[in-house]
């Protein structure tokens, strides 16, 4: 009885962790949505490549594919806002 449910307890620590990592951006998703808020922001001159490596660690951590993808498809910073992708400036 024990192994069945120490089977049935694995089981379920491995479908919780699949469900919640099937949620998450790829590293290449990420990039891409990161360049295109900086090209957005126009920022994208500033960057010297060592600090998108952090950015990229935190978009995959803290945000949803669906973010992402939209963060990925903005053409303006209004549409960049409504992704919940990053926090993005207001305009002033």
């Amino acid at each position: 009885m024990k192994k069945v449910t120490t089977r049935l307890g694995l089981a379920m620590i491995v479908a919780l962790f699949a469900g919640t990592a099937c949620n998450k951006p790829s590293e290449e998703s990420c990039q891409k949505a990161l360049a295109n808020m900086q090209t957005l922001l126009g920022t994208e001159h500033l960057n010297d490549g060592t600090e998108m490596q952090g950015e990229v660690r935190r978009c995959r951590g803290g945000s949803s594919r669906k973010a992402v993808d939209c963060a990925v498809a903005a053409k303006t910073l209004d549409e960049l806002k409504k992704c919940d992708f990053m926090k993005v400036p207001d305009k002033k």
